[in-house]
């Protein structure tokens, strides 16, 4: 038998394998790689993303110059993106439209309509500016670009130069008015390198009042022409950027306003200088005019001497103003002097926007910027909270129960055992304590009697109390009030004398009706 026959192998075979690698060779472009790879992708066909978009001229929408051989060719058509490689109806769009913008974030708080028109004067002391200013920096003074901070002493506090607004005030006052004896210490204690914090007293009350005129002065002088409102504040107020700047922008600054929390000493009306001061350009123009008609020497000379027969700078700065006819228009409640502690919510400021509160501790400063940045986050910087929602963040809750070692400030009727009524009290609303109604002189006997009492007066006339021992206060407004575990007050306990705290409560259908009143529109 043949060799190829008896392994398998003959032509016939051997003609179907030649054929096989001919064809092979023939129809290798079908089979084989080409060189063009991206049409052997098995992955979808990329779409363009949003940084493809760019970062890359994906349509090329100038026209070439005309060749001299040929005629110009017309611009190509711009097609819409949407023309462009779309996805299967099953896939998911991505990246192909721009998002949507993003929340506003803390900067933008620097760029809102009418920020570059503020001036915002902070006024401090030496001996507290390393205890106050810190948060002011690190939230207040995030959100506005155009401040200053005035002190008793010149410094800087890190980057931040501090102005010594005493420095203004004539040498022969600064070196021999009782007045100015802290200021003296200060510049002594700066010299040698001490801690200024342990010159805390009393004496920083004297030196406050010559700060206020040279502190206007200065600002007016060190503003640019853009400044259309000036506004002061001190270092333990906190204020609302956001609430304040749609107020300024209900208002004319080419008019005269003198803004504030409303003070009187004597026949002097004066914006209250803690609770926040807000003078127009309008206004500090005519009392600058003024000042330089007779010459700015004669001028502070003249009102140093008025100062210094004055308890308070701020009621100083408003006799100026009303020496030029700039009289003070009230601004509260959303200029006030209160915290969230002390103020009574009711329906006299339910419904208004608060933009000032005064007497806050830096803790305090910060809790209101975190809630004024929340607020900002959830709802935008160009809607203004009210003190309704004050109410409902802070206090609402810590008013639902009664609470002990607690002293929510009532003080509408206060009702005293007589055995602790002394000569110069006004208890008992000026009764004896046998005139009294037989329910309020049980009042006094426990916490149970004294939230009785405040039932029978009805909410008209009471919707919280606070029992301490022998007495029974009672409120017509809902405050917070704070803890009283610090700040003991003395009781009589049988024959003997001693130390105890305030229980107290609110009365819950007056708290839920308050919660219950609406707002129509924001009240500046």
């Amino acid at each position: 038998m043949d060799t190829f026959t008896h392994r398998g192998v003959n032509f016939f075979r051997l003609f179907l394998i030649f054929a096989l690698l001919v064809s092979l060779f023939c129809f290798r472009d079908l089979w084989l790689p080409t060189g063009n790879d991206e049409y052997l992708s098995s992955s979808p066909i990329p779409r363009p993303t949003q940084q493809h978009l760019a970062d890359q001229l994906i349509f090329d929408t100038t026209t070439p110059p005309p060749s001299p051989s040929t005629e110009a060719l017309p611009a190509p058509t711009i097609l819409h993106p949407a023309l462009i490689a779309q996805p299967h109806e099953h896939e998911e769009i991505k990246d192909f439209y721009p998002p949507p913008p993003p929340p506003p974030s803390q900067d933008d708080c620097r760029n809102l309509p009418g920020a570059d028109k503020i001036m915002v004067m902070l006024k401090t002391g030496a001996t507290e500016i390393y205890s106050k200013l810190p948060t002011h920096l690190l939230t207040t003074f995030t959100c506005i670009p155009n401040y200053k901070i005035y002190s008793d002493l010149e410094q800087t506090f890190g980057n931040t130069p501090i102005t010594d607004v005493i420095h203004p005030v004539s040498q022969h006052l600064r070196e021999t008015h009782e007045d100015f004896n802290l200021y003296r210490d200060l510049q002594k204690w700066q010299r040698e390198g001490q801690d200024l914090s342990k010159l805390k007293g009393d004496h920083g009350w004297n030196l406050d009042k010559w700060k206020f005129l040279p502190m206007i002065h200065d600002a007016f002088e060190s503003a640019g022409p853009e400044i259309e409102w000036f506004v002061m504040i001190e270092a333990d107020t906190a204020l609302s950027w956001l609430n304040l700047l749609p107020w300024l922008q209900t208002m004319n600054p080419k008019e005269q306003h003198y803004l504030g929390s409303q003070n009187v000493i004597g026949d002097t009306r004066f914006a209250h200088g803690g609770s926040g001061i807000i003078i127009s350009r309008a206004a500090l123009e005519t009392l600058e005019e003024a000042r330089s008609s007779i010459g700015k020497a004669y001028y502070d000379e003249r009102w140093e001497e008025a100062t210094s027969h004055s308890c308070c700078g701020d009621a100083i700065l408003a006799e100026a103003l009303k020496a030029v006819n700039v009289s003070l228009t009230g601004a509260w409640p959303v200029i006030q002097g209160e915290t969230i502690s002390s103020i009574d919510f009711s329906e006299r400021n339910w419904c208004h926007v608060p933009t000032t509160w005064h007497h806050v501790s830096p803790i305090q400063v910060d809790a209101h910027w975190q809630f004024q940045a929340k607020w900002a986050k959830d709802r935008g910087w160009q809607t203004p909270f009210l003190y309704r929602d004050i109410f409902e963040k802070f206090v609402a809750d810590h008013v639902s129960v009664n609470r002990t070692k607690w002293n929510n400030l009532s003080k509408d009727v206060k009702l005293t055992a007589p055995e602790l009524v002394s000569d110069d009290q006004k208890e008992n609303d000026g009764k004896a304590f046998a005139e009294l109604e037989e329910y309020e002189q049980r009042a006094v006997q426990s916490q149970e009697d004294c939230a009785e009492a405040c039932h029978i007066k009805g909410r008209e006339q009471c919707v919280q109390w606070m029992w301490t021992e022998g007495r029974c206060h009672l409120g017509k407004d809902v405050r917070l009030g704070s803890s009283d575990e610090k700040n003991q007050i003395e009781v009589k306990i049988g024959e003997r004398m001693e130390r105890g705290y305030w229980n107290c409560g609110w009365v819950q259908p007056a708290v839920k009706r308050l919660l219950s009143g609406r707002c129509e529109g924001r009240a500046f």
